[in-house]
């Protein structure tokens, strides 16, 4: 699904009043009768009756607060208890909302004005009675930190033990980067309109919206089409267009070759992890290839896995002369892996620069093999097929020489630019891994859990991509699908064993969960888990 940022929803907005004619306060109207259904079915299942329950309405003095007085109409007029709490005097109302204000004044809803810490005292006195507050305080073009009485209010409000349902996105989020401006409500449930925001994705933002309904308000579909958005958060429907279903006369060289270069002294485990991987996640012939020195060890990890050596002169390392035998070994490769336990050594950057020109199939560098190319990323542009980076902040910090803070603090852009100018698709990993392609799309995951915080993971999410792109999907898409299960076996794992560790291992034994998971399909033993809104 497409995500917008405050900027580009403000746009949609714009739009969609000046070029198509459609009235502000008809959008307004429809924003908040798509909220009342969905409060009043809240409404029924605490109470059992809507006109048994009340609720507080909050608004500030923009559209936002508007969308929120259309609420309380509607509200009121279906039995429901409302008083509307106003966050500015009614000369200070945005023309639309003073709209909204004069008919509920018309209707007799009770409508107080908080302009003191009487009048916020007041709310959370209220707030101890009623079933549902309703935040439409701010919408999406909040920039900077709540200060004053807001402040004191979305305060108040996060203290009480009443549900908030959310309009449009939590007040105090950021829409753009889903940062927390000074304090932002925690809301229960959030009815997002038209499209969701990015703040609604991004950490932190998402943890503050709860549920999250999109309710089309009336932005042309056109609009939408022609606003160009490039951000797109990947669920099980985009994933599943993404995979196909195996014909009867599939064989194993039709499901794809992944070869993976990698493996030292110590660290014969990622490459075999990366393989395991590669052939949970339905490549049909993998191949490690190590340090031939190292190769009894990597071979006693291996069962279905084959494993190949390549002349190292007894070090443990693959050097720069033995590139020819390599690729020798691997020509029969639909997808390369360069990096899982490569390791740090003198020589590998020179192995890595003399590798990149020659490989003809896509390839997926990871680990160590990033950290080779740190103070040589022109490497990348010498490269002739298509490539995927996996990098964590850390490694994304070595490649760009950007700090840790700059690239979490925008790690879209960061990803998007990077992409862009070396022509490669970067999977940048983290709590909301983002994947940005070469023609400036991006998406972002939205499954994974931090229970998944151990080693290993980074390799096995490397042979999940590798295994799609070998069976035909392009790098974008073995990228987003890769990832998306990556996250998804651990998800339904903690779902089953909540607050237990998980690791790399586990989610390889999983994969095929998150497959029937993703795909629709009960998995064996037992019905489909549901996933959380």
């Amino acid at each position: 699904m497409k995500v917008a940022s405050g900027r580009q929803m403000a746009d949609l907005d714009k739009i969609t009043i000046e070029k198509y004619g459609i009235p502000a306060l008809l959008l307004m109207e429809n924003a908040g009768r798509s909220c009342v259904e969905r409060i009043l079915h809240l409404l029924e299942d605490k109470v059992g009756a809507a006109e048994e329950a009340s609720v507080a309405v909050v608004c500030g003095r923009g559209n936002n607060g508007g969308d929120g007085m259309v609420i309380a109409r509607h509200l009121h007029n279906r039995g429901v208890y409302v008083e509307v709490f106003l966050l500015a005097e009614e000369d200070d109302l945005s023309k639309d909302a003073k709209v909204q204000s004069d008919i509920l004044r018309r209707m007799d809803v009770e409508v107080r004005v908080i302009r003191d810490t009487e009048g916020v005292e007041d709310l959370r006195t209220y707030l101890e009675e009623v079933h549902l507050c309703v935040d439409a305080i701010l919408g999406t073009g909040l920039s900077s930190p709540l200060t004053g009485i807001v402040r004191e209010v979305v305060e108040v409000i996060n203290l009480s033990l009443a549900p908030v349902y959310a309009v449009d996105i939590p007040s105090g989020i950021d829409a753009t980067t889903g940062r927390i401006l000074g304090e932002a409500i925690r809301a229960d449930y959030t009815g997002s309109f038209g499209l969701l925001k990015l703040g609604q994705v991004l950490l932190p933002g998402s943890i503050h919206c709860g549920e999250t309904d999109i309710f089309d308000i009336g932005i042309p579909s056109k609009a939408v089409f022609d606003a160009d958005i490039k951000t797109e958060a990947l669920d099980e429907r985009v994933v599943k267009s993404m995979l196909s279903i195996r014909p009867p006369d599939f064989h194993k060289g039709d499901a794809g070759r992944v070869f993976i270069v990698g493996g030292s002294p110590g660290m014969t485990g990622a490459p075999c992890l990366a393989g395991q991987a590669a052939l949970r996640m339905g490549a049909g012939l993998i191949t490690v290839v190590a340090p031939a020195s190292l190769r009894p060890i990597v071979e006693s990890k291996l069962m279905e896995v084959m494993s190949m050596g390549v002349a190292d002169g007894d070090t443990g390392y693959f050097r720069k002369e033995s590139i020819p035998e390599l690729m020798e070994k691997v020509t029969r490769a639909d997808v390369i892996v360069i990096g899982p336990g490569l390791g740090a050594y003198p020589g590998v950057g020179e192995f890595i620069a003399e590798l990149f020109p020659r490989i003809k199939v896509p390839f997926i560098v990871d680990a160590d093999g990033l950290n080779a190319l740190s103070g040589q990323i022109q490497v990348l542009r010498t490269a002739v097929a298509p490539c995927i980076l996996t990098p964590h902040p850390g490694e994304m910090s070595r490649l760009t020489r950007e700090s840790i803070e700059a690239i979490e603090a925008s790690r879209i852009g960061s990803a998007q630019h990077f992409a862009e100018e070396q022509n490669v698709t970067v999977i940048l990993k983290g709590a909301r891994t983002i994947i940005a392609t070469p023609k400036g799309d991006v998406f972002i995951n939205t499954t994974g859990n931090p229970y998944m915080a151990s080693g290993g993971m980074g390799d096995a999410l490397t042979g999940m991509v590798a295994a799609l792109a070998s069976q035909g999907l392009s790098p974008t898409d073995a990228a987003c699908a890769g990832v998306f299960l990556h996250g998804m076996s651990a998800d339904l794992l903690v779902r089953k064993h909540p607050m237990s560790a998980v690791s790399a291992i586990d989610v390889i034994e999983n994969i095929r969960e998150a497959v029937q998971h993703t795909m629709g399909e009960p998995p064996m033993g037992g019905d489909t888990p549901q996933r959380d809104t």
